[in-house]
């Protein structure tokens, strides 16, 4: 199949997640895959007037190829996304009306997703819209209605709706009023990839001591993260527990505000940023945890969503403590391993109690962990998955 992908932010240095691992996977089946991108804060800036397509090895698996569309740009600034939508739409037409693509997988909502629908409708091309999250409450905006109003038409108006999760689906299709088919396709995980590092990476070399105690976070470091309060919550239990260090893997919208909080609070030596790392160097990373976290703020964002990093987390066979939420507790249930907190300041105290047990009980919750992601994830059935459902709709 020749598929195009369609997603409104940045290809090329967006964290590793499944927008990356889909298309790849696809293209090593044999695939024709092309990914329409939103340059947004690109790490090396230009303009450019032009539509630009390039062939690129996969950020995930570097043996696969793609086709690689970066529409007209600006330089990628933060005031580019609201001129985006018309900005872009004669780029996005073109490839949509001449690319000859036998369906569209689309993550986009109010930057190009709702052009998209109506563009391939009137052309004849299948859409699939993957479901990941809530636009309209990712980032607060004054136009935050205009989003859920996109939201409501995509959702409505797509060939199939995929989400990865039930939680995810129930909410696209209660505030869409869809009528049409929908599926739950979980993404996939590369467990070989996460239980067996490359290389470890030096303690020493982040500013850990060997007897330190290690609570990790990874990911995006948005502001329902979480971190803030988790942080605040971690400082007060740092005079009991000396040896307690805690490492921040990524960065993000709420970075400049988490390093004010470590300044004002004079944490600076038990709070590690070790900014965002190379998938490749990631389990090397996670493996320099005792225990792993999550501490989402629990509201309607976060409890439809699936946060990558947990399945990531225990992948890695790193002990899990998650803040309890729909998506995520509904998909891997309470015998996962995963332990569950209320909020922030709980998962951080729970997380500090299981840095601090013994290592044969975290070795317990990791041996339930991996055998729980093995039953339910796997990269291969999880693409393949994705692959049927597109056959659905051609």
């Amino acid at each position: 199949m020749r598929i195009l992908f369609i997603h409104e932010v940045n290809y090329s240095n967006k964290v590793i997640f499944e927008m990356h691992e889909f298309p790849e996977m696809l293209a090593l089946r044999g695939h024709e895959i092309s990914f329409f991108h939103f340059p947004e804060h690109p790490d090396v800036p230009r303009r450019s007037l032009r539509t630009r397509h390039e062939r690129i090895r996969g950020r995930v698996y570097p043996e696969a190829e793609i086709e690689l569309i970066t529409p007209p740009t600006l330089g990628g600034g933060a005031m580019e996304r609201y001129i985006a939508p018309l900005w872009n739409l004669p780029s996005l037409r073109r490839e949509i009306v001449h690319g000859g693509y036998d369906v569209i997988v689309l993550y986009a909502v109010p930057t190009s997703g709702w052009q998209t629908v109506g563009l391939a409708k009137k052309h004849g091309i299948p859409v699939i819209f993957r479901a990941l999250d809530v636009s309209h409450q990712i980032r607060e905006s004054p136009l935050s209605g205009l989003v859920r109003a996109a939201e409501k038409y995509v959702y409505r108006n797509v060939s199939l709706l995929s989400g990865n999760n039930p939680a995810m689906v129930d909410y696209c299709v209660e505030i869409s009023g869809r009528t049409g088919p929908s599926r739950v396709n979980v993404p996939p995980i590369d467990l070989g990839h996460f239980e067996t590092p490359v290389e470890g990476i030096d303690r020493a070399a982040v500013g850990l001591r060997a007897e330190d105690r290690v609570v990790l976070y990874m990911g995006s470091f948005f502001s329902f993260s979480g971190l803030d309060v988790a942080l605040r919550r971690f400082s007060e239990e740092f005079d009991e527990h000396p040896d307690l260090r805690i490492v921040l893997v990524g960065g993000g919208e709420l970075d400049g505000a988490l390093r004010a909080i470590v300044a004002e609070l004079g944490i600076e030596d038990r709070v590690i940023f070790t900014g965002v790392v190379s998938y490749t160097d990631l389990p090397s990373y996670l493996k320099l945890a005792d225990v792993a976290i999550n501490p989402f703020v629990p509201q309607l964002l976060t409890h439809v969503a699936l946060p990558h990093k947990i399945l990531q987390y225990m992948a890695s066979g790193i002990p899990t403590v998650s803040t309890s939420l729909g998506g995520i507790r509904g998909l891997l249930g309470d015998d996962s391993g995963v332990i569950w907190g209320a909020g922030p300041e709980e998962v951080a105290e729970l997380a500090t109690r299981l840095a601090y047990a013994e290592s044969a009980e975290r070795s317990a919750i990791a041996e339930r962990q991996l055998a729980s992601i093995a039953a339910t994830f796997s990269k291969e059935d999880s693409v393949a998955s994705l692959e049927e459902a597109m056959n659905t709709v051609r």
